[in-house]
């Protein structure tokens, strides 16, 4: 398949937030959260849906958002194995390793933006920031090279609703604190 691009929409209708959007060859594709309801907790689950694409679905976490932290993904009934790996607290020496089936994936998110990059042998799928758009945080640019497929695109576009935020400097800067008081630990990655 040739590499394309797409743009997803934001979406905020009454208690649910995310994106929207046509994932080029693969058809329309809506990555929402519910905001959970009055007076209750917060749902910490973001949905993928799409006609073409498998049926996926993020939990859990620590925190209001569904979170990397402590959260888990299911992919077409897989669940996929994450591995938060943390080299240090230098940009760059954070990252998150998912498996499912016999793929092997590697995303990280770089700069104060968001911008997010997941990648499996032959494939990187690429978000940045897209314009501006009131009252959001804007559209998202998603840019796909390689043979990518509908897996490929659900893992990747279902993290835009997580918090990523142990993946950041600023997030590894605020979560050392904790982690030394409460005593979480963390896999300190490959020497």
């Amino acid at each position: 398949m040739d590499d394309f691009e797409f743009e997803l929409e934001p979406v905020r209708e009454d208690r649910l937030r995310g994106y929207r959007g046509v994932a080029g060859p693969f058809g329309s594709v809506d990555i929402t959260r519910p905001l959970g309801a009055l007076g209750q907790g917060p749902s910490r689950q973001v949905t993928l849906e799409g006609a073409e694409f498998p049926e996926t679905l993020f939990g859990g976490g620590a925190g209001v958002l569904p979170s990397l932290d402590g959260g888990w993904l299911r992919v077409d009934g897989t669940i996929v194995d994450l591995e938060l790996k943390i080299k240090g607290i230098r940009k760059g020496s954070r990252w998150l390793e998912l498996a499912v089936r016999e793929r092997r994936y590697t995303y990280n998110v770089a700069g104060g933006s968001g911008d997010a990059r997941l990648g499996r042998e032959g494939v990187t799928i690429a978000t940045t920031c897209g314009r501006p758009v009131p009252m959001t945080s804007g559209t998202r640019r998603v840019k796909v090279e390689g043979d990518a497929d509908t897996t490929d695109l659900a893992i990747a576009l279902v993290l835009e609703q997580v918090d990523r935020s142990a993946l950041s400097l600023s997030g590894a800067l605020f979560a050392a604190p904790m982690n030394v008081l409460f005593g979480r630990s963390r896999d300190e990655g490959p020497g």
